[in-house]
This record gives structure tokens, sequence and C-alpha cells, in this order.
């Protein structure tokens, strides 16, 4: 399909006419690095959680050589290759480790449950062993070729990208952007941040003075008056250079105050409150430790990142622009220093079609993975195509893909960039939350809420349930504070349908199943009242309460909870322990004023199980 009739089908799928039979809801969240090229250089595998399939192209042909049907919901996501040409697939809800004979036939050798939720893979070559890291902490140890696990160690929630540099392995968590230094047994030995960085806010009368950090991000200190913090977040992607630079492409949140009117949430340089960033977090090389960049890429959503096999170029993929970046790796050495933040990524942002450095748009939907092959050639990945297009210099090949077309309205406004550079996702990020705490002009200070997990059964929405459906909420939210188009009827219709596809956390493996259960009996107990608000299916009554906690909010679903830290409206508890603690409105908020610190860790193992 050529790109004028993709923007005809899009238009058409966009139409602003109720449809009276929509069609059925399609695609998942957006996760980025879905995409690996073999070593050898002659064939991309491409995993398709939209379609829940794995791929393999053959880039002598431009043809399809192989394609291998996954079971429903299994998403397959990142990809790995061993020393051996077998390809190791983590299937994000299949809960398993996907073993492949070779790139010409995709024959399956083994499927090893390792996880409810793996996300990150990398090959440990000293080790000849395929480390996955999973959403509910797990670390686990699949040995090159084997089919079971040989080892799995709890290191911390929300794990995302395992990495090795200089024989060590390292691992990210995704909303909070930390890199984890580990040690043999897997145990952490260091955390590393992005740094705090320094942004003008023209919205502002007047600054926010915070410590711990500079404008030039290297270092420590004051920023002054009139400019805010930028805190990282949300690490999309991480790497390791051939260097062994481990660099993160990740958000940040301008920590200003948001206004709820018209454009409200855009923030200073005329720039909204999340933006893209980009961090050295470990250099073998130097003693100066983490190095915020300058910024160089502008737009919403940077999934994915891959580098060349010279070290010499990055290519970042910013979904909610639908653009793909292309920078010098020497632009990693020069220091954040831009009040305004952004950058143009070495080119003037049009559509080159080149693979040397600028902007590019292929015009084929959201981009969602980008590979280099050993030569240099740049390949992006369209999963609503689908298709897989060769950059060679100026010169670009389409290779259009099987499976037809996969478009849904709602999916598209879920991750399209608005006017003020934000998308749903920048706060949503794969459907859920991005962790943060926000401070707005007319609520006060309110922390991020999930969308993960049954989301249309629990209007009304918001901290105090004043949106009382989603196409409400989307035209308040989403048209109004974030300056976005007005949703058309299929979009009011779809996103909520889309939104429902996406499932709450899964619990950790690891929880100790005894706590589990004496907790699950004092949740369920008359004398605590537990489930006086939190009951049913959700565990949520639906209704506004003022729980001792500085307001009337209304009751959320405790589906996934363990996986939303901090906790309360205003994330003032870091844990699920803190908020049985001081903050969390005492005995108002359940009777648990009588509990031993033994039965609040069962309690809390209970409710890191649902």
């Amino acid at each position: 399909m050529n790109k004028i009739s993709l923007a005809l089908f899009l238009a058409a799928c966009s139409s602003t006419s109720p449809s009276k039979t929509p069609p059925p809801s399609w695609g998942t969240p957006v996760s980025g690095g879905t995409m690996l090229v073999a070593h050898d250089g002659s064939h991309v595998i491409v995993a398709d959680p939209d379609r829940d399939r794995v791929l393999s192209i053959d880039l002598g042909t431009n043809q399809v050589a192989a394609e291998l049907p996954l079971n429903p919901g299994d998403e397959p996501g990142r990809v790995v290759e061993d020393g051996g040409g077998r390809f190791y697939v983590a299937l994000r809800r299949g809960g398993a480790l996907l073993e492949l004979s070779d790139y010409s036939t995709l024959g399956v050798v083994a499927r090893v449950p390792v996880c409810p939720e793996p996300r990150g893979l990398v090959w440990d070559q000293a080790s000849n062993a395929i480390d996955v890291a999973c959403t509910g902490g797990e670390l686990v140890t699949v040995p090159a070729g084997g089919n079971a696990v040989s080892r799995a160690v709890f290191v911390d929630r929300d794990l995302r990208d395992p990495v090795i540099s200089g024989g060590k392995l390292y691992v990210t968590r995704f909303r909070e952007a930390e890199l984890l230094a580990l040690d043999a047994s897997g145990a952490i030995v260091t955390r590393v941040t992005p740094p705090v960085v320094a942004r003008f806010d023209e919205s502002q009368n007047g600054g926010l003075g915070v410590d711990g950090g500079s404008g030039s991000g290297s270092g420590s200190g004051t920023i002054p008056v009139g400019e805010v913090p930028a805190v990282g977040a949300v690490a999309w992607r991480t790497l390791v250079l051939p260097d062994g630079r481990i660099v993160m492409v990740h958000q940040r949140q301008l920590q200003t105050v948001l206004h709820t009117t018209q454009g409200g949430y855009g923030a200073g340089c005329g720039q909204g409150p999340v933006e893209t960033g980009i961090t050295v977090m470990m250099d073998p090389n130097s003693t100066t430790g983490v190095f915020a960049s300058a910024p160089a890429v502008v737009g919403a959503l940077p999934v994915d990142m891959a580098v060349t096999a010279a070290g010499d170029r990055l290519a970042i993929v910013t979904a909610g622009s639908q653009t793909v970046h292309v920078v010098e790796t020497t632009a990693l050495q020069t220091p954040d220093d831009q009040m305004c933040g952004g950058g143009d990524g070495g080119g003037d942002g049009s559509d080159d079609g080149g693979s040397d450095g600028g902007d590019m748009q292929d015009h084929l939907g959201t981009p969602t993975s980008v590979q280099f092959t050993p030569a240099g050639d740049l390949l992006v990945y369209y999963p609503e195509l689908p298709a897989v297009v060769v950059h060679h210099g100026t010169q670009a090949k389409t290779i259009t893909l099987t499976g037809g077309i996969g478009y849904d309205s709602g999916r598209a406004l879920f991750h399209t960039q608005t006017s003020v550079g934000l998308a749903c996702a920048s706060c949503h990020p794969e459907g859920r939350d991005d962790g943060l705490v926000w401070q707005f002009d007319t609520e006060g200070t309110r922390r991020t809420q999930s969308l993960a997990g049954d989301i249309t059964d629990r209007a009304p929405y918001h901290w105090a349930g004043d949106e009382p459906d989603l196409p409400t909420l989307m035209d308040d939210v989403f048209a109004t504070r974030m300056a976005g188009p007005q949703p058309t009827n299929s979009q009011h219709t779809m996103l909520p349908a889309f939104l429902e596809r996406v499932q709450a956390p899964a619990p950790s493996s690891m929880l100790d199943q005894a706590a589990v259960a004496r907790g699950q009996v004092l949740f369920q107990a008359t004398e605590t009242a537990c489930t006086t608000c939190h009951n049913g299916p959700l565990f949520t009554n639906h209704t506004i309460v003022n729980v001792g906690t500085g307001g009337s909010f209304k009751v959320p679903s405790l589906l996934g909870v363990g996986a939303r830290a901090p906790y309360l409206h205003d994330g003032s508890a870091p844990t699920l322990a803190d908020r049985f603690g001081p903050q969390g409105g005492g005995d108002l908020h359940g009777h648990t004023s009588q509990l031993t610190a033994a039965q609040i860790s069962d309690l809390v193992a209970y409710l890191q199980s649902l």
C-alpha cells in the first residue's frame, strides 16, 4: 500500500460520523523496541505485539522469510540473539521467554515460563545465558538453548532493560528511570538516576528553587528563581554503545504548576511539562559519572533507540510526533544547559528521507522500533501498515509485510502529540501511569492515576470523581488542557474500548503466599473494614469519601495496586506500608491501628497480590 492510500484509509477510520457498528478495538499500547537485526546483517526479526506474531525478513530479497503466529494475547516484545544464531522473544503478556531456532524458519525450540510480565532481555556472552527483567521485579536467567530457568531473584519492581557493560550486569527501572548496578548474585550495588536539569518557565510568576541540580546537569547546587527543575522519568530504552557507555532515552517532568484552562498544560518556552531527554548513565572511561546530554530531540514518546555498529550515530523514535531522529553520538558529550530544552537532532526537521542526520517522517503511521544494519542502513518498523522501511543514505525502500492494515482511532489518539508536545501516553506510558506527582492550580497536588484494568467500569474519573465518563474526560483533558484537536465521535467510542484492552499489572511471582493468605483474612475482616469501600471485582464501590487524607476522593480500584507506588492522591506514601502510616488517614481509612507490624506486612503482601 502506498502513502496516499494509507492516508485515505486513516482518514476514513477517523471519520466524525458515529458508526452504528464500530470495528473491534485493535492493537496494544506502544512499548517500542520490538525489532532486531541478526548479527550477520542478513535478516531482521520483528516482534508484532499488535498481531501476536514474529516475522523474519530477508534483507537481501526484501521478502518475509518466515512468520510465526503466537497465542492470542502473548504480546511479543524485546528480541535478542545468542552466539549460536538462536533468537529469544519476551512474551510480555504470555509470561514466557520464547526460544527460536534460527531466522530462516523461526522454529520454536522452547517456551520457558519466566515471570508474569517479562520486559527486557540481554544475552550474557560470558555465561551464555539470557537474562530476563520483569515488571514484577524478578530477574530470571535461562541458559542459552535451554528449556528451564537456572536462576530467579527479586531485584525491585518495575524492571525494564537489562544491559551488560564491561562484563557487569545492569538493569533499568521504567517509571523511575533508574539504572541499577547488580552484583553476581543479583543484589543491587548502586542506583543512578538522570541528573536534575533547569528549564525556564515563562508561565510562572517566579520560580521553584530546588536543591540537587544545576543547569549543566552534571553538578549540584540550587536552581535559581525564575527556573524550574526537570527530573528524569519513564526510561523507554537503554542501550550500551560500542565504547561501553550506557545511554538512556527517557522523559523528563518539568516540575511546574499545571493549569486546567485551554492549553493549560503548556509550560516554559512554549513546551509542555514533559520532554525527551538523553542521559549517559555510566561511562567506563570517565570519572564524572552520570551526564545529562544536550537535548537533541524534540517530540513526545521516545519509545526506542538504536546505535550503529561504528558507534557514531543514534536513531531515536518519538512515536507521538511520528518521527525518527538521527543524531551523532558526539552530541552526547555536550552538557544540557539549554534553558528551553529541545533540539533539532542535527537537521532542519524536513522530510529528507535520509539516515545521515536530522529528522525523518515516512508518513506510514506511527513508528515504534528502529535498528541499524552492520553496514549502517537504518530500519524503521511501522506496525499499522505494517511495514519495515530501509533507509540507505537518501534512498528508502518500503517492505510491506503480511497481515493487512491495523488501525484504531482511539489507539492513534492515545499516542498523538498535541501542540504543547504532550501525548496521553506521556503520563500514561503503556496505558498505565508515570508514577509522578503533579501540581495543579485548582486541584492541588495529584498523583497520576493508572488507566490499566477495566477502565470503562471505573467511572467516575479523576481523584475527585469530577469526570463522569471517558468522553467527557477526553474533551476536558485532551482537547482543552492539552490543546489537542477535538476528539471525533469515532475516537470517543474507540479510545475507551482500546484502553479496556490494557490489563492491570500482574503481581510478582515471588510473593510469600502464606503472608498473602494471612493478609487476605485481615483485609476481609469486619474489624479492619477494608471491604466497606474496597469490594466487588474491582475492589472499589465507586463512591467519593473522606478518609482523613486531606479531602474527599474517589475510592480507587486496587487491581494492580502493588505496581502503583507512590500512594494516595498526593503520592505522600512512598510504599504500601507507608499508606498505613500517619499520612494514610488513620482509622478513618480502614481500622488498622490495632494491627501489629507483622500484620501490616501481611496486609501489604495481600494488596501486592491483587
